[in-house]
């Protein structure tokens, strides 16, 4: 019995050929792109280090900035989470130390939680890269330790998750 979603599978199925030519053609609008590294792989068929990954895709599509999550599941109540973000006008990466040991309560949203909280930082600090990353872990982070789709904390309790993983100390926010 085949794998229900084999990588090749999607390199190969009618539908994902015509997800991938939509994905391609819309592309060279795109300023802000959110991808993780599996979807590069299967998606767009890009080869190679994340980093690489995300140079291919400036230099292919003329993308300004780049971010892509990176969660590692130790169980299912536990990951660590953290991302890693590429400005083409610099040629710099950015990134942090990520949030270790998340006891998730759901993990659902949390990536719209990141986008939420890396857009939130852009939109009022334009070029502050390392802030988006800040803000786009730890609001992902909070959201895994509540139900529910929607993290619902304000900007001052995100800001002091921040604040409190900076010093590395464990902060109320990630675990119960």
């Amino acid at each position: 019995m085949k794998n229900f979603m084999a990588s090749d599978f999607l390199l190969t199925n009618g539908t994902a050929e015509k997800l991938y030519k939509n994905y391609a053609k819309d592309m060279p609008l795109v300023d802000i792109f959110f991808c993780s590294e599996s979807t590069a792989h299967l998606t767009f068929r890009k080869e190679g280090s994340l980093e690489d990954i995300m140079r291919s895709f400036v230099k292919e599509y003329s993308i300004s900035v780049i971010a892509s999550t990176q969660r590692t599941v130790h169980s299912p109540k536990r990951h660590t989470f953290g991302s890693l973000f590429y400005s083409a006008k610099d040629d710099r990466f950015y990134t942090e130390e990520p949030y270790r040991d998340i006891e998730v309560e759901d993990r659902i949203g949390s990536g719209d939680a990141y986008m939420g909280g890396v857009l939130y930082a852009l939109l009022s600090d334009t070029e502050n890269y390392q802030r988006a990353v800040e803000y786009g872990n730890a609001a992902s982070a909070v959201k895994n330790t509540v139900p529910g789709d929607l993290p619902c904390a304000l900007r001052e309790e995100i800001a002091e998750v921040i604040a409190a993983h900076k010093e590395l100390r464990e902060s109320s926010e990630m675990t119960w």
